[in-house]
């Protein structure tokens, strides 16, 4: 699936992205008030990111061990989790969570851009097929195509008023994200699903992956805000970010347990 001679280089990026990450989440249990950079309603998000990511990291070291073992099939769950690092500390990054862990942020991004960039490069989506089973392409692609929908008519709710006030919003880094990167990304997977490419296969499963642990941080982030931050409780947040990371989850083994992965040459 990987060019053989980029599998090195991909492999260091991502340990260093996963183990700077470690030192990301370790330092915001050390330094004192580590978020107050941050505006108040988006405090708990950013603790819920810090939980989300130490698990992350840990699975990514995890899989880059089996890797170096001859683990083609990894190569998927790998994108995936590098996928989350970008997103995650892409947030941290620009949205200017400043404390003394702040360069930790930048080369967690860094070293992960630079990981997905050399992935592209080196990965044959041709290694990607699939066994006598079809995985079930229409159902992910409405998921995610449902899922575009729904994020970028919130977002737009909240950007065009700010748009018409000249006023910024806090945290608008989410916006570009989603609206400039993850949300095309996803839309362009749905509609490569549901016509059957094969780019479409090798996509899934990162795009699973990455959609579902983003969605139970922020899940988990909104309950953080009513359980532990004196926020309200929000039902319909609650249910769309459930939807967003338990359903790209339960679909995540239905996906893999069809495709077969080649070694790269």
């Amino acid at each position: 699936m990987i060019a053989r001679a980029a599998a090195p280089t991909l492999l260091r990026l991502s340990d260093a992205a996963a183990v700077l990450a470690l030192a990301a989440v370790v330092s915001a249990l050390l330094l004192p008030d580590p978020y107050a950079a941050v505006p108040d309603h988006l405090r708990p998000g950013a603790w819920s990111q810090d939980t989300i990511s130490s698990p992350a990291a840990l699975a990514l070291l995890a899989v880059n061990a089996r890797l170096r073992q001859g683990w083609a099939k990894g190569w998927l769950i790998w994108a995936g989790l590098i996928g989350y690092l970008i997103y995650a500390y892409g947030l941290y990054s620009f949205d200017r969570v400043m404390n003394p862990a702040y360069p930790l942020y930048l080369a967690v991004l860094a070293a992960s851009v630079f990981a997905a960039v050399l992935f592209v490069r080196a990965v044959d989506p041709v290694a990607v097929t699939t066994g006598t089973r079809q995985p079930p392409r229409r159902i992910v692609a409405g998921l995610f195509g449902l899922l575009v929908v729904l994020f970028a008519a919130l977002w737009l709710a909240q950007l065009l008023p700010a748009m018409a006030a000249r006023q910024p919003l806090p945290g608008q880094t989410i916006f570009v994200l989603d609206l400039a990167f993850a949300l095309p990304l996803t839309g362009l997977t749905a509609v490569l699903l549901w016509r059957g490419h094969p780019v479409g296969d090798l996509l899934a499963i990162p795009m699973l992956m990455k959609v579902a642990v983003l969605g139970v941080s922020v899940f988990q982030g909104t309950l953080y805000t009513w359980a532990l931050f004196d926020g309200p409780f929000m039902p319909f947040d609650l249910a769309l970010y459930a939807l967003m990371g338990l359903g790209p989850a339960a679909l995540i083994w239905p996906f893999w347990r069809v495709l077969v992965v080649a070694q790269g040459r």
